[in-house]
């Protein structure tokens, strides 16, 4: 598949592309043309908004009726449902595992499978493992 940007004479903002619009990637990379984000997200801890880099966070799961994001040393809750959070970090090296799980792909130590026919994440910074389900698995590797 090939993509042609074209913006010359074009006013600031506007891009023209030709190619199949309707591949999830060429989607996300339009998402992000239109959004220019800092790459930080505003998380919250007790009473308190901060302010984290995307890129800080290994990753993301639903807990009960609460979105968690976790970093290297603490845990944080978002706001919204898991899929905004993923639009939000879309650009960023992160994909679903499981039906409550996004990862960051940068934090992925290894992958083992299991006799379900998923596969467990072992994560560089965190303690936890995470399940990666099969019908998730394509996608993961796709990304890698």
């Amino acid at each position: 598949m090939k993509i042609k940007l074209e913006s010359a004479q074009l006013p600031e903002n506007e891009i023209i592309i030709r190619g199949d619009v309707t591949s999830d990637e060429v989607v996300s990379v339009l998402h992000l043309l239109r959004k220019k984000t800092s790459g930080k997200i505003l998380l919250y801890k007790e009473e308190e908004q901060y302010i984290v880099d995307a890129n800080e966070i290994v990753f993301a799961e639903v807990y009960g009726s609460r979105l968690l994001a976790y970093t290297k040393s603490d845990v944080y809750e978002a706001k919204g449902k898991l899929y905004e959070l993923k639009e939000q970090l879309c650009g960023y090296a992160f994909v679903q595992v499981n039906k409550s799980t996004i990862v960051n792909i940068d934090c992925v130590k290894s992958i083992q499978a299991e006799f379900s026919g998923n596969y467990r994440i072992k994560l560089k910074e965190r303690k936890e493992g995470l399940t990666l389900s099969r019908k998730y698995f394509k996608d993961f590797k796709d990304r890698i």
